[in-house]
């Protein structure tokens, strides 16, 4: 899989097969959106950068949709949103620079782990925030990680991270990853916008 084009993984992972492997929760298949919980992730989101809706430029990044449903919280919420799937053939990017770069559930889908720091690089404002949400493994790294739930190469989980694994690849492409109470994020420096996450 290191090797995949994103065509081959639109091929053989997100395919008409895919819901096999990931379904919805049980009894929950026909739940409107907005009663999603990634709708309500979006909602949390919105409100620790609530009155930053005319000045700021978000984009969801690994949406599932356009807008997926994290999106379209932030949208709800007054937020110019754009929505990015790198494995949903026909997503456009637009040019510049995002204030807010939301990836709930998508590192962990990411192959390429260099583009993908590369990418969030490029496209993270200098003053922005990474919101990340994924499984942190511990660390130490014990000798059965192998074996965690979280490993689900057909259901497109082919990347694991720690902490400190985390950190050190971002590292290198001048993003700081800072934990804190509220979630995971990435930062090259303060952020130069009100938010509800750091003074």
């Amino acid at each position: 899989m290191d090797d995949w084009p994103a065509s081959r993984f639109q091929q053989d992972i997100y395919n008409a097969d895919y819901i096999k492997v990931d379904p919805p929760i049980p009894g929950r298949e026909h739940v409107p959106v907005r009663e999603r919980p990634a709708y309500g992730i979006g909602q949390s989101i919105a409100s620790c950068f609530d009155g930053n809706q005319s000045s700021i430029r978000v984009l969801d990044f690994g949406s599932g949709g356009d807008p997926g449903p994290t999106g379209l919280a932030l949208q709800d919420r007054g937020f110019q949103v754009f929505s990015y799937d790198p494995y949903r053939a026909g997503t456009g990017l637009p040019d510049g620079t995002f204030a807010l770069i939301v990836a709930i559930e998508v590192f962990e889908h990411c192959h390429d782990l260099e583009a993908l720091a590369r990418f969030m690089r490029e496209r993270l404002a200098e003053d922005g925030v990474l919101w990340i949400q994924t499984l942190l493994h511990p660390h130490p790294t014990p000798k059965d990680v192998l074996s965690s739930w979280y490993i689900a190469p057909r259901n497109g989980h082919i990347s694991i991270f720690t902490f400190p694994s985390l950190s050190a690849l971002f590292r290198r492409f001048g993003i700081n990853i800072v934990a804190t109470a509220s979630g995971l994020f990435g930062l090259k420096k303060m952020p130069g916008f009100r938010n509800g996450l750091f003074v």
